[in-house]
């Protein structure tokens, strides 16, 4: 019994061993394919610029938040009743004084007239241009004060520098001083932001193109420069489109780094061997070689690898983890 036993399985072992592992084979094709990184990011105003309050006073906003604005719009008026109620007067006061020092200086011709005829003393003509000059320095501080709160009163009138959004508007009906924002103006013309590992930094140079996809629109781009500094580490990339998107558009962006040219294969057809990508070629005489590769690209289905194969070579595809090198197969 045991011999009949023994004898089966030797057979059974002789059968299995003559048999060809039966395989599928695929030829690779020559491919030129762009090596990317897929990143995320989000659409930023290319620049932005505080509006300033050049006078202090009463705010009265004439346009609300988010709103677009042209260049030279007005968009905010800072009232202040003290202010206007001292132009008027100084205005008034100023014109009082310059009657005063027109009559000074007759005076002074008269005085200056008699001292010369000998009818008059210097003590006194000197005393009359004494009382023109301290006029003249008197009117001289209300005019420059004069002067100063009519520029305040042409700045209480606020109007955009260049066409943008605003945000950040100060509220309405507030008192602010001189030199407080009451605006942030962000530029109609926009930028990229992309957050990439930081382990692609020195893989990402201004120029390169990049593909933009947002539920917008898709369009393309092109990275104008990286950032030299990581936050958990990520870096930004900045990159520039001639398309209008909207701000703070989150979108996903592909950074094209390179076009690498290769063989494409179906990912299938790829082995591990000691934790290295490999593939079996299969020769005219149906014999399994054993090829160490290098993927270029993994993709879905297929991988790009570098063309280190013969013209014509046959890769194993069905049955390819069965292989070992040298073993003699059976194409199907």
């Amino acid at each position: 019994m045991l011999k009949t036993v023994t004898i089966s399985l030797l057979m059974f072992i002789s059968v299995f061993a003559s048999s060809a592992v039966s395989i599928s084979v695929v030829e690779p094709a020559k491919k030129s394919i762009a090596i990317t990184i897929d990143t995320t990011g989000k659409v930023i105003s290319k620049s932005k610029t505080n509006i300033t309050a050049k006078t202090s006073g009463l705010l009265q906003m004439q346009i609300s938040q988010n709103s677009f604005v042209a260049k030279g719009e007005q968009i905010a008026k800072i009232s202040n009743e003290s202010r206007e109620k001292r132009i008027e007067f100084l205005k008034k006061s100023l014109k009082l004084q310059k009657t005063e020092i027109a009559l000074q200086q007759e005076q002074i011709k008269t005085v200056k007239e008699k001292y010369k005829m000998g009818v008059g003393s210097k003590n006194s003509y000197l005393t009359q241009k004494i009382t023109l000059g301290q006029l003249q320095e008197q009117y001289m501080a209300k005019e420059n004060e004069y002067e100063t709160l009519l520029l305040e009163q042409k700045n209480s009138i606020i109007y955009t520098p260049k066409s943008g959004v605003l945000i950040n508007l100060q509220a309405n009906n507030s008192y602010i001083n001189y030199g407080a924002k009451i605006a942030t103006l962000l530029e109609k013309k926009n930028l990229i932001k992309l957050f990439v590992n930081s382990s692609y930094a020195q893989d990402i140079h201004k120029g390169m193109d990049v593909k933009i996809f947002s539920s917008y629109k898709n369009c393309t781009a092109k990275v104008i420069y990286v950032l030299p500094k990581s936050s958990n580490n990520l870096i930004e990339v900045m990159a520039e489109t001639k398309e209008q998107l909207p701000l703070n558009l989150q979108i996903n962006a592909q950074i094209i780094l390179k076009e690498s040219n290769g063989l494409l294969i179906p990912k299938s057809a790829i082995v591990l061997v000691e934790n290295h990508p490999a593939i079996y070629i299969i020769d005219d005489k149906n014999i399994a070689h054993i090829v160490f590769i290098e993927i270029l690209k993994d993709m879905v289905d297929k991988a790009l690898i570098k063309n280190t194969l013969s013209k014509d070579a046959k890769i194993a595809l069905k049955n390819a983890y069965m292989l070992h090198d040298n073993l003699e197969v059976s194409i199907k």
